[in-house]
C-alpha cells in the first residue's frame, strides 16, 4: 500500500511542482483575478488601479481592465485585432465566445498571445503575453494556466454578463 500511495505521489510531482511558484493577483477595481507565473517579477502597476506589467528575461506580462466605452464587447475584441494587424502582427489564432476571445499571432521574432474576457458592469479584463520566440518552450507552457485563471471576482455571474468558465 505504501508503494502504492508513493507511485501516485511520483506521479502527481510534476504537477504539484508546476502549479508551485503562481502568484495570484486580484484587481479590487474591475473585479478580475489571474495567477501571474513563476518567475515574473512585477515591472510597474498602473497609478489608476487598472492593472500590471510583469516580465521575465525578455518575456512581458501586461494584465489589465478597462469599461467598454465604444460599444459592446465584440466590438472591443474587432478594434484590438484592427489594432494588432496595423501593428504588423500575423495572428494565426483568433477565436471569439460569448464572454472570451483570444488572439494569438507573430511578429518577427516575437510570439503574442491576448485574452479577454466580460466583466460585470460593462468591464473586460485581459492579459497579454509578448515573448521572443527564443525563450518559447520556457513561455508557452503558462498560456494554458493564464487563461483558466483570468476569472471574474466572486459575485459576478454569467446573469450579469461575466464571462462563462475558460475554455
Amino acid at each position: 500500500m505504501q508503494r502504492l500511495i508513493f507511485s501516485v505521489f511520483l506521479l502527481l510531482l510534476p504537477t504539484l511542482a508546476a502549479a508551485a511558484g503562481w502568484e495570484p493577483y486580484v484587481n479590487d477595481r474591475f473585479g478580475y483575478a489571474v495567477d501571474i507565473p513563476p518567475g515574473f517579477a512585477l515591472s510597474s502597476e498602473a497609478d489608476n488601479g487598472d492593472g500590471r506589467t510583469y516580465s521575465k528575461g525578455g518575456a512581458a506580462l501586461a494584465v489589465w481592465g478597462h469599461y467598454l466605452a465604444a460599444g459592446p464587447f465584440e466590438l472591443d475584441v474587432a478594434d484590438r485585432r484592427a489594432t494588432y494587424k496595423q501593428e504588423g502582427w500575423d495572428l494565426s489564432y483568433d477565436r471569439q465566445k460569448a464572454g472570451w476571445a483570444s488572439l494569438s499571432g507573430t511578429r518577427g521574432d516575437r510570439i503574442l498571445y491576448h485574452r479577454t474576457i466580460r466583466l460585470c458592469d460593462d468591464a473586460v479584463a485581459s492579459f497579454v503575453l509578448e515573448y521572443p520566440e527564443s525563450m518559447k518552450a520556457e513561455i508557452s507552457p503558462f498560456v494554458g494556466k493564464l487563461v483558466k485563471s483570468l476569472h471574474p471576482a466572486e459575485g459576478c455571474t454569467t446573469a450579469q454578463g461575466a464571462a462563462p468558465a475558460a475554455q
